[in-house]
């Protein structure tokens, strides 16, 4: 997964996405599969995406904590150990 083609600085205006589609958007820019299951990511909790209040709400996530998190999802565990060392 190559998280480099979004650094900060580059980011359009702007750190919210709302909504599935422009989530799965920015994914897959960082590298992630076209057919990503936003919504699974969402309900596995494994993924910085939140979801606007009540049961019509939209999915909405940072894109510099979705970056962070593939960051961290790529350099695995030896490079976290490394950085509390």
């Amino acid at each position: 997964m190559d998280t480099t083609k979004h650094s900060e600085a580059e980011m359009p205006p702007g750190d919210l996405l709302v909504g599935a589609h422009a989530i799965l958007d920015f994914l897959v820019g960082l590298g992630l599969p076209e057919d990503t299951d936003i919504y699974y990511l969402r309900r596995a909790g494994h993924w910085p995406i939140g979801k606007t209040g009540g049961d019509g709400g939209k999915l909405i996530a940072s894109k510099r904590r979705l970056t962070r998190h593939a960051e961290k999802i790529t350099r695995g565990r030896v490079a976290d150990e490394r950085e509390r060392a």
